[in-house]
């Protein structure tokens, strides 16, 4: 699908939700989908944020920790930043181009392959449809379950329809591993209330306590605080994930929470200036696919010598912290992933 948002080279002061109001959420549900995500941030610290809040909601089963974090702390410890970009990268294919486009079935298949790989390596790990069909719906229903968290209005009726069929379509994309092949788009909830219902229904019954969930939450709240505040500012980094996160997830991940009253007063901090951004700022002119597509060669290059910097330093860090925490493999000296 032709991303038809970028063909104007000078756009409106405030073009977005002008363009939302002229499209048809059952036919144009991709271009709904992008301009309600894929403009909200070009930059590195809003998306590390959106990662390092979302992803832990992802790992709390025993199955779920395991793959991830395996024996020795895995990616999220020996490539966390560079997992994030690559992450988001994947994300940010599927958002722009839309579930039919090759550019996005390209990248789902290389997920697969990974999860194909990890499922070969620890069996059954990636067989429970309930698994993936949370991450389908966390991800349709996160920005209007965040804003509405912040005390500002979510999607939009329309917004709400172009979400539902657009992840709809996405679950065709990813493979569940049984005895037969199972189609995650047979089991997607019917609409956006459903999809809110399994949301709900995952995070209060099916969230279990694990170590190695706990040490993965705790890198990726450290992974974000290491990389954009400085030391002495770090435990404010790692203020912000927590007070976006949901409560079932600290609670199951093992992660205390914020004081009542410092979360709220951040909630309404971060509302305040998502609210600005929104009503009075310009909304911005590029996506942020179209922001990584305009990188030159040198750029790129310069962006992966400062991952990977932050990368070889980040599990000297870690282990600074957590080396004691039950479960860290520097507690015994640990090993380096290949």
């Amino acid at each position: 699908m032709k991303a038809t948002t970028t063909t104007t080279k000078s756009k409106p002061y405030k073009w977005i939700n002008q363009e939302i109001a002229k499209l048809d959420p059952y036919k144009d549900y991709v271009e709904i989908w992008r301009l309600s995500t894929e403009y909200a941030g070009n930059n590195e610290f809003i998306q590390n944020l959106v990662y390092a809040t979302t992803f832990s909601n992802f790992i709390p089963t025993p199955w779920g920790s395991e793959a991830v974090w395996r024996d020795d702390g895995g990616k999220v410890i020996y490539g966390s930043t560079e997992r994030q970009y690559q992450t988001q990268m994947n994300n940010s294919i599927w958002w722009y181009y839309g579930p039919h486009d090759a550019r996005a079935k390209k990248s789902a298949d290389h997920i697969n392959k990974i999860h194909e790989y990890y499922e070969n390596k620890y069996p059954g790990h990636f067989s429970h449809i309930n698994d993936f069909l949370y991450v389908m719906c966390f991800s349709a229903a996160t920005t209007h379950r965040l804003k509405e968290r912040m005390g500002l209005k979510g999607f939009t009726e329309k917004q709400k329809t172009a979400a539902h069929i657009f992840w709809r379509e996405m679950s065709a994309l990813f493979v569940v591993y049984q005895d037969k092949p199972v189609s995650l788009k047979e089991h997607f909830p019917k609409d956006f209330d459903g999809i809110i219902k399994i949301c709900e229904s995952m995070e209060e019954n099916e969230m279990v306590p694990t170590e190695k969930g706990h040490l993965i939450t705790e890198a990726l709240f450290d992974q974000f605080a290491y990389r954009f505040f400085p030391p002495g500012l770090r435990a404010v980094g790692r203020a912000l994930p927590n007070a976006l996160s949901l409560p079932a997830m600290l609670k199951a991940n093992g992660i205390k929470p914020l004081h009542p009253v410092l979360c709220t007063i951040l909630l309404w901090v971060l509302g305040c200036v998502l609210w600005f951004l929104e009503t009075i700022m310009p909304d911005h002119q590029i996506a942020y696919q179209e922001y990584l597509s305009n990188m030159t060669a040198e750029e790129q290059a310069k962006r992966r010598k400062e991952r990977k910097d932050l990368d070889d330093k980040f599990p000297a860090y870690f282990s600074e912290f957590h080396k004691d925490a039950p479960g860290c493999p520097f507690t015994g000296g640990g090993k380096k992933m290949n």
